[in-house]
């Protein structure tokens, strides 16, 4: 089956194309202008970014969006990333959390999938962990410059995600690649054909 992947972030498409290509399923990035809405929820704009896409070409299509939620900032800056490093940047934000001991925060990723008018769905991979005290040196390639501060919760030693490598970077790719979005849409649409 043939899945268009309505993005222009290429590694969006060869980490959707890698995890879904066991399923059967081949990934074609579609570069396309959608509009996103200010929702607070991954999900929602991602459904509704998909429903635009679908719109346009009828064929099955996914879109991924996803936020980053500090739980100490009531979720802040949850789907709001780019802008709030932007207007906030990572100072502030430490700024904010200062003093704060509540450090939990979290990784949402949603794939919405829209197969016909009224055949949708979303996946969503959740990865929980805290903020660290400081900003943290990069020492491999980053999605987010919040991969500075966050430590995810299954990763040993105290480290933020820009900072991992070695035995530690494969355990969290073993980790990511078999629990994330991708991977439960694949088992979804092998169990629902």
């Amino acid at each position: 089956m043939k899945i268009f992947f309505a993005t222009s972030n290429k590694a969006k498409v060869e980490w959707a194309q890698a995890a879904l290509k066991k399923y059967g399923l081949e990934v074609v990035q579609l570069e396309m202008e959608l509009v996103e809405s200010r929702h607070e929820d991954p999900a929602e704009i991602a459904l509704e970014k998909a429903q635009q896409a679908y719109a346009l070409i009828k064929k099955p299509l996914m879109v991924e969006d996803g936020g980053f939620f500090i739980e100490a900032l009531n979720g802040f800056p949850m789907t709001h990333v780019k802008f709030s490093l932007k207007t906030v940047g990572m100072s502030g934000i430490m700024k904010l959390l200062k003093g704060e001991k509540n450090r939990k925060a979290e990784w949402r990723m949603t794939v919405a999938l829209v197969l016909s008018n009224k055949k949708h769905r979303t996946f969503t991979f959740v990865d929980r962990g805290e903020i660290a005290k400081r900003v943290r040196p990069v020492k491999r390639k980053c999605m987010s410059d919040y991969w500075r501060i966050y430590i995810p919760k299954m990763i040993p030693n105290d480290l933020a995600l820009s900072e991992i490598s070695g035995e530690d970077i494969r355990r969290w790719d073993r980790y990511y690649n078999s629990h994330n979005q991708y991977q439960k849409m694949g088992q979804w649409l092998s169990k629902n054909k």
